[in-house]
């Protein structure tokens, strides 16, 4: 580049810059050659200037400018620094010595493996661009930088904005018409894959030698065609463009949005394929001139392996070396006859061993399991509800990811925080193949957010990072925060998939978010459905959505029971969700068809997961989590034994414990909650049914340290809130009972339980207007027809509790139909007929409760203190241990 003295202007010295020589003009201002004096290296400095700017932009680019500062890629032009004055904004960058891409394609010849090889490049700096939010708006042969080393280097991001931005036509420079993508020409709002359609014009160009909308001098006219008609098919200019080249740039040039590349990633790295195939190929690698020979990808790949055999002999003479290497080869035809047959014993031997690997590789691979670690944010400076917000949005961009998947499954968050323990212990007790971690550090408005990639060694024991992604983008659009996150993501993996957030509406985003964090935080309720109704249908098609839409729903009908709820699931589900072999509708459908009792269909939904390539030892989980609530106890079992031989996980432990548990089977639900524990020892669902069995088992100091455990973790977990009560309750500490009872109401009002115990609590403490109170609403909140099981045992106690026997026994008769192996059902029966003076009955139950497991204490209430009149019932105390059980009372003889 020239620097004769005539083009310096009057500027000498930009802060600590010395201004050597202005090397560039442009509508945006001046760039200067300046030497940086603390550093003592050449920069160049581009000069914007302020009128081009609006007043209220002046904050936003000194932010973008700091963003920019940290794209650090051979590819792209590096930012080094920001300088204000009061007239004017400047950009410090590195100085490239060479040429634009423009100049040097006019003043030199280039090979075409040479142009390739530039794109490719061109692409990956563009990708790391795009993965921080920056789109370049302007990209064009002009603004390409080819250094003395013949890289290419992407310049004048300075110009550009994050994606948050919506630009128009006004945003860009005189003289880019020839690159635009039809959205920009319009001025419509933009996202990064306006960039790859302005990429697709610069590669059809370096490619095809020609503008693949036509060469015309009209600006208007050009705009137009870009708009409105098909490019030029390439091969009408290079007609030896291979179809795979050709196909790539008509994905790049499609004027729907939806069908260019969903990555810039996969972009970069077809064009590094497609490249590395030209390089190896003479005529491509060689050529001074636009137009190689007529070649497809196929007869490149069959080249190479042609070298590869023998690099000395093209590959139509390969035959005959073998049979004229001498004159003599007659007098070795016995020896070749007999070589043959041993070729075509082997050659048989081959076959069929190719018949069995292909027979194993054409069966479907078990789907690779993926635990996301829940991302930690580390923020300076901002509010509490943004940072919860824009840790959710990074969240469920990952989910929105690897559920597009179809080889991967995403384990449940759940499952993940169940654990509570290090990336490790996740790996094994989730059974994952990978995980996926992410840290988040902001400070204000701009987040920096590392992505990575683990997987586990060769032994299965410790994670490594296998990729990993980091990305500055700002914090105050959440639809951008999740699409550039989600593209990451995609990048992991190289596949294309589709997201869907990119016209969702940022307000309707924001508060699906919010519901989010308010359901994990306070629990469902009606609002927060009604508040998901009124978010418009894309937001709507998101899997997270739909997943977050059942969750409320169906807690919803849980505590209530009011079919209503079930209803507007059903009626989401048939409307949003038209693919009905999508797997996330499938997992769905399966929940609401358990909840309203249709097990068999829900049966056939988990068979219609197989052709998904849902794993065996999930359609398993689903088939016992059907068993389970029809209160087949047994056939859950049978189901959770053959997942857990096909995986191993603490869910799955917890869920066959559980099950055995129900069943009346303690010793065996011990064993395998032992095992859960032993590989998780932290589990949350491990230690809370563990402390339960000791709670029902007698064993209340260790039930207690349980759920006190749990509670510290967890403050507002209800169920292990209303457990620690029931220690307080066999205890006799009602007073304190009952307040761990409202505190586990308060969190969730509805919860037929909870209402139980406080009225059993202020009964057992003699304060018996305030328990009958308390009973009667109970009956008044209950619609029998919808009740559950569990509601209706404890409808069946209320109804005792208040004298209403004919009703409690009647209540009792349905339950024993419906769950009769249940221990709560038989302590239900026991309790019941104690309190109607059925004293044989009651005995019969609590004998049959004794042996399911339940220990004697239960039986210490003074509900129960009647039956110590009956001799069966102290000889049965006597023979548990309690000999005093009735001494007090002096009822037995």
């Amino acid at each position: 580049m020239s620097l004769s003295p005539h083009n310096i202007t009057e500027m000498t010295r930009i802060g600590h810059y010395d201004i050597l020589d202005c090397i560039g003009r442009g509508g945006m201002g001046l760039v200067y050659l300046a030497r940086d004096t603390r550093l003592d290296r050449q920069v160049a400095i581009k000069c914007l200037r302020m009128e081009l700017f609006e007043p209220h932009y002046r904050e936003r680019f000194k932010r973008e400018a700091l963003l920019l500062a940290k794209l650090n890629h051979p590819n792209i032009v590096q930012i080094y620094d920001f300088i204000e004055t009061p007239d004017q904004l400047a950009l410090v960058m590195e100085y490239v010595d060479g040429q634009n891409l423009q100049t040097r394609l006019r003043e030199h010849l280039v090979p075409m493996s040479q142009r390739m090889t530039w794109l490719t490049q061109i692409a990956q700096g563009l990708a790391v661009a795009h993965d921080s939010g920056i789109i370049h708006r302007d990209l064009k042969a002009e603004n390409i930088l080819i250094n003395q080393r013949n890289t290419a280097k992407i310049s004048d991001l300075g110009i550009a904005k994050s994606q948050d931005f919506n630009a128009t036509i006004t945003d860009h420079v005189a003289g880019s018409y020839a690159s635009m993508s039809p959205e920009q020409a319009m001025g419509e709002a933009l996202d990064f894959k306006s960039d790859l359609f302005s990429f697709g014009i610069l590669a059809y160009q370096m490619l095809c030698g020609a503008h693949p909308f036509g060469e015309t001098g009209n600006k208007l006219q050009l705009m137009q065609r870009i708009i409105s008609h098909p490019p030029v098919p390439p091969t009408t200019h290079n007609p030896t463009l291979p179809p795979e080249i050709c196909d790539l740039l008509g994905q790049l040039l499609s004027k729907n949005v939806d069908n260019r590349p969903d990555n810039t990633h996969w972009v970069a790295s077809q064009f590094e394929k497609l490249s590395s195939l030209v390089i190896g190929t003479q005529e491509w690698s060689n050529d001074t001139e636009l137009t190689p020979r007529q070649a497809s990808l196929s007869q490149l790949r069959a080249e190479h392996t042609a070298a590869y055999i023998s690099p000395n002999k093209d590959s139509t003479t390969l035959a005959a070396g073998y049979l004229h290497a001498d004159n003599s080869y007659k007098k070795d035809w016995a020896k070749f006859i007999k070589q043959q047959k041993a070729n075509i014993i082997v050659g048989a031997f081959f076959i069929c061993a190719l018949i069995g690997i292909s027979f194993w590789l054409l069966q479907p691979k078990p789907p690779r399991y993926v635990a996301v670690i829940p991302p930690e944010i580390n923020a300076e400076g901002m509010p509490k509800l943004q940072q919860e917000l824009v840790n959710t949005a990074i969240y469920d961009a990952i989910q929105q990811s690897i559920i597009q998947l179809n080889d991967y499954y995403l384990i449940p968050r759940d499952e993940i925080t169940d654990v509570n323990d290090d990336n490790e212990t996740v790996l094994h007790a989730t059974g994952a193949d990978e995980l996926i971690t992410t840290s988040v550090q902001c400070r204000l408005e701009t987040c920096t957010i590392t992505l990575s990639r683990l997987l586990p060694d060769a032994d299965n024991n410790k994670l490594r990072t296998y990729d990993t992604k980091t990305l500055d983008l700002l914090a105050d659009n959440y639809v951008s925060v999740a699409s550039i996150v989600q593209s990451n993501v995609n990048s992991f993996y190289a596949r294309k998939s589709v997201n869907l957030l990119k016209t969702v509406d940022e307000n309707e985003y924001a508060i699906f978010l919010k519901i989010s964090q308010t359901l994990r935080h306070k629990g469902a309720t009606p609002k927060l459905l009604d508040d998901l109704d009124a978010s418009g249908n894309q937001l709507k098609m998101t899997a997270a959505f739909q997943t977050l839409y059942k969750e409320i729903a169906l807690d919803l009908y849980y505590e209530t029971r009011n079919s209503v709820f079930l209803q507007r699931l059903e009626s989401f589900l048939k409307s949003h969700q038209p693919d009905a072999e999508n797997v996330v509708y499938l997992y769905n459908l399966h929940r609401l068809q358990i909840a309203k009792g249709e097990f068999e269909a829900a049966i056939e939904t988990a068979e219609k997961l197989k052709s998904a390539n849902v794993s065996q030892s999930l359609i398993n989980e689903l088939n016992a989590h059907t068993m389970m609530a029809k209160n087949d106890y047994q056939s859950a079992i049978d189901y959770y034994q053959k997942a857990l031989r096909l995986k191993t996980t603490a869910n799955n432990l917890i869920n066959i414990a559980n099950a055995y548990w129900y069943s009346g089977n303690t010793t065996d639900a011990k064993h395998f909650l032992n095992e859960a524990i032993a590989l998780s020892p932290n589990q949350y669902k491990a230690h809370a049914l563990y402390g339960l069995i000791a709670l029902v088992e007698g064993n209340i100091e260790t039930a207690s340290q349980s759920f006190e455990k749990i509670i510290e973790q967890r403050p507002d977990d209800v169920t292990n809130l209303s457990n620690l009560g029931l220690c307080y309750l066999l205890t006799q500490d009602y007073d304190e009972a009952y307040e761990l009872f409202s505190r586990a109401a308060n969190l969730a009002p509805g919860f037929t339980t909870l209402a139980l115990n406080k009225a059993d609590a202020r009964s057992l403490a003699g304060r018996q207007e305030e328990a009958d109170a308390l009973y009667r609403n109970i009956v008044s909140s209950i619609n029998e027809e919808e009740a559950s099981i569990g509601d209706l045992r404890s409808l069946a106690q209320t109804h005792a509790h208040l004298g209403n026997f004919s009703k409690a026994l009647t209540l009792l008769k349905i339950i024993e139909n419906k769950d009769p192996q249940n221990i709560e059902t038989n302590y239900t029966a026991a309790l019941i007929h104690t309190l109607a003076n059925n004293n044989t009955s009651a005995i019969l139950n609590i004998e049959t409760t004794l042996k399911n497991g339940m220990n004697k204490i239960w039986f210490s209430f003074s509900w129960f203190d009647p039956l110590c009149s009956n001799e069966a019932f102290v000889a049965l105390m006597h023979q548990q241990g309690e000999p005093q059980r009735c001494a007090p009372l002096n009822l037995a003889n």
